[in-house]
């Protein structure tokens, strides 16, 4: 029961933190930073933000796509990022909630847990977590130009 269960968050998120620290061996860093036009510039958050949305499209777990974007962007935590670095955390969340879909547990979990289809599912349950992903994005850069200082300084 619980032990199965807390042992398979275990593996997931190690195997998440595993391909990030291979990622991040590989020097994907430095050529996502090289992509970013200034490294005081807000387009961080939109290179984190995808990042993790690709990842995730990709194999299904917002959590495993969280970490190894964590890894992808960790040379970013060195940097001088001219706004919080709290920014760059949401916007990985938020990258983490766009285009759930049949390799996600979580989209067969609302799936049958609530009777509908899977195109249903798709059209309600993956439209809505894709929008509020972007809404996030967004609201994370307004917050991000609005108020940069890091927070508990200003």
């Amino acid at each position: 029961g619980a032990l199965a269960s807390g042992g398979l968050i275990i593996l997931i998120t190690s195997a998440g933190g595993a391909f990030g620290g291979i990622l991040q061996q590989s020097g994907i860093a430095a050529r996502i930073q090289e992509l970013a036009p200034s490294s005081q510039s807000l387009w961080i958050l939109v290179i984190a933000f995808f990042a993790t949305a690709i990842v995730r499209a990709a194999q299904g777990s917002a959590t495993v796509a969280m970490i190894t974007a964590v890894g992808i962007l960790s040379g970013f935590g060195n940097a001088e990022l001219g706004f919080d670095p709290l920014y760059l955390a949401i916007a990985i969340g938020c990258g983490s909630k766009p285009f759930p879909w049949m390799n996600d547990s979580g989209f067969w979990v609302i799936s049958k847990m609530s009777g509908m289809t899977e195109s249903e599912t798709l059209r309600s349950f993956s439209v809505l977590l894709t929008i509020m992903g972007f809404t996030g994005l967004i609201a994370t850069i307004l917050l991000a130009m609005i108020f940069p200082f890091p927070f508990g300084q200003g």
